[in-house]
């Protein structure tokens, strides 16, 4: 039976482009139950458990499957978040997102009780990380797949945050029941084609959480729609796609004229996040 240094060094002299470092750290702090690098590193030269259910994991992985879907569970913040193949896998530039956004949120709404929402909504990873920050606030999710409000409320409910998941299309469950909120937040759909997908995402994550013809369909959708479920003063945050400024600038002109709004660069210098503000907030960026 081979020590965790033993079959760490072992994996990285495969070269296999998917088991990078960080997936084989993560890999072995899995199965050893150690929640942190350093406690790998503090037991390195202890043998490896359950190694051939490991060693089953270290083969989908290599054979392409995403390391989160093998575990189960994807880190976002500094949480886990549980993920399944029908939910997209949280990501670095979305933590941005959801970082940036509270900042907008203490600064605008101080003390205020508020209301959120996050529109397709996915694994939860936004909503659930949103309550966490803000204790008080209303949080309520919208998805149209059903597999994904119960992952969603899987992970709600294992980090004992009170978030109301809805099934629906879009803004539809908002208008529906008559929610109004005070920011609304998501990370819809935006890629037009499988030819600017990376191969692995493509074969694994869920196509109707990636792909929308236009590339704008859905920000459209939730912008032209907006007044019916966004309170005055309110914020829109959107996760985007590349080179989408000049198209979204169109739409927010022709259904929100005058409206501020501005766009940021993600930690990769591309710009990645759209926010739409009524007032004094364009510095911010």
């Amino acid at each position: 039976m081979p020590t965790n240094r033993e079959l760490f060094f072992e994996l990285l002299k495969k070269k296999n482009k998917y088991l990078t470092r960080l997936v084989i750290k993560s890999i072995l702090n899995d199965a050893n139950n150690f929640h942190d690098e350093l406690e790998l590193y503090k037991n390195f030269d202890l043998d490896v458990p359950y190694y051939d259910e490991v060693m089953q994991k270290i083969e989908r992985i290599e054979n392409g499957e995403p390391f989160q879907y093998v575990l189960g569970y994807a880190n976002f913040i500094d949480k886990y978040f549980e993920v399944n193949p029908s939910v997209l896998i949280p990501r670095q530039e979305t933590e941005q997102l959801v970082i940036d956004l509270k900042t907008m949120i203490e600064k605008r709404f101080s003390n205020k009780n508020i209301s959120i929402a996050d529109i397709g909504t996915g694994s939860g990873a936004i909503a659930v990380s949103l309550k966490r920050y803000f204790k008080d606030a209303i949080v309520t999710a919208t998805d149209i797949d059903q597999d994904c409000i119960d992952t969603a409320v899987s992970n709600a409910s294992r980090l004992e945050q009170d978030v109301t998941f809805i099934r629906g299309d879009m803004l539809e469950p908002l208008i529906k029941y008559n929610i109004k909120v005070d920011v609304l937040v998501s990370n819809p759909p935006y890629i037009d084609g499988p030819k600017t997908i990376d191969e692995q995402v493509w074969k694994y994550e869920p196509h109707k959480a990636l792909l929308a013809s236009p590339n704008t369909k859905y920000y459209e959708e939730i912008i032209k729609n907006s007044d019916k479920v966004l309170n005055e003063g309110g914020i829109m945050a959107f996760e985007i796609g590349e080179d989408m400024e000049e198209s979204l600038t169109a739409i927010i002109q022709k259904y929100l004229p005058g409206t501020k709004f501005f766009f940021v660069k993600d930690i990769y210098d591309k710009v990645r996040f759209l926010y739409i503000v009524d007032e004094g907030e364009k510095t911010y960026a």
